[in-house]
């Protein structure tokens, strides 16, 4: 038989998961076949499902439906997360899934992976002791004992952001991925990129991005190309042993030519 508890509060979650060894927390459910033997839901914490804005960033609790999100509204939320929110499942399910729940996956990357990774946004996790805010690009595991409570999304100044999502619709495989790119011109030259991609893996590297800012526009045939291997050679020390097949990786490279072409 299946327990299945339910907490009112933050504080009532962690009281709750302390006090029941092995037990696993649990939001929209929207992509579990079934329940584990022991969890507990975040359904009805209103402290995990608020959206706060600020002048430069969002403050949005890991309880939040994407439906919630959305209605936020694409001419304020940055357009590649807007775009992702838009591609998940359909509208009931938006209705019960949650940020939170999107980013948690740890087997396999799920949609708004890639724009979140772009954006720079960072996680918020408390415990009964403390509260921790890690950046996304740093996030391999949850810190011991705590829960996921809220995600910081900047406002970034983009002049073009592209998102896409690969694989088969309405599903998640190995064959499923999303990327996103966000280039911000000034003077004729590329002042800010952001490239992610996030599937069977993640990867961004600051390293890639700092060496092409600072690019003079337009970017020629030849500067595209340069780019390309730049990428190729970042990319494959991420995906090494990782489990990607030929076909998501060619998609990756030409969308990331796709993506530089449109700063020629």
């Amino acid at each position: 038989m299946k327990t299945i508890l339910y907490a009112k509060t933050i504080k009532d979650l962690l009281s709750q998961i302390k006090n029941n060894k092995g037990i696993q927390v649990v939001g929209g459910c929207t992509r579990l076949s079934e329940l584990p033997e022991k969890s507990i839901s975040t359904f009805g914490i209103s402290e995990l499902s608020q959206i706060v804005r600020h002048e430069r960033y969002f403050d949005i609790g890991a309880g939040t439906t994407l439906s919630a999100i959305l209605q936020i509204g694409q001419n304020h939320l940055p357009q590649v997360l807007y775009e992702a929110l838009q591609t998940i499942a359909n509208p009931i399910i938006r209705n019960t899934a949650t940020i939170g729940g999107n980013i948690c996956e740890m087997n396999h990357k799920l949609t708004l992976y890639a724009p979140l990774l772009a954006l720079d946004a960072k996680l918020e996790f408390v415990s009964q002791t403390e509260t921790i805010t890690e950046p996304l690009l740093n996030f391999k595991e949850f810190p011991k004992d705590s829960v996921l409570t809220g995600i910081k999304i900047p406002n970034v100044d983009a002049d073009i952001s592209i998102f896409r999502r690969i694989g088969p619709e309405n599903k998640i495989t190995q064959r499923s991925a999303s990327f996103a790119f966000i280039a911000a011109t000034e003077k004729d030259t590329i002042s800010s990129l952001r490239l992610a991609f996030a599937g069977p893996f993640a990867f961004r590297s600051k390293t890639l991005e700092n060496d092409i800012i600072g690019k003079r526009l337009p970017l020629s045939q030849k500067d595209i190309s340069e780019i390309l291997e730049m990428v190729k050679q970042e990319f494959y020390k991420t995906a090494t042993d990782q489990m990607i097949s030929d076909v998501l990786t060619q998609q990756f490279f030409n969308l990331t030519k796709y993506s530089f072409e449109q700063l020629s």
